[in-house]
């Protein structure tokens, strides 16, 4: 038999796909954070960053970082009740 030390235990799906979307939607929102100083920095005019992609670029971030932090709580949350149980 095994000892109680030596299971492994699997992380259930709700706690993967609640990290996985947080990593994703914060690593998004990063990028385009470091994309939009990069651009900036290259000299594209501000007039160019309220059309088109640059515009969706732009508006990214705040709502990408927002529900990326509302899923961290989320997971810790989900993680807190496993553990006391």
């Amino acid at each position: 038999m095994a000892e109680r030390g030596d299971r492994r235990t699997e992380v259930p799906r709700a706690q993967r796909v609640l990290a996985a979307m947080a990593f994703a939607l914060i690593g998004l929102s990063a990028i385009s954070v470091v994309a939009i100083l990069i651009l900036h920095a290259a000299g594209v005019p501000d007039s160019a960053f309220r059309t088109g992609g640059l515009a969706v670029l732009t508006l990214l971030p705040l709502p990408g970082l927002t529900i990326g932090l509302l899923l961290v709580i989320a997971l810790v949350v989900v993680v807190a009740v496993r553990r006391a149980r």
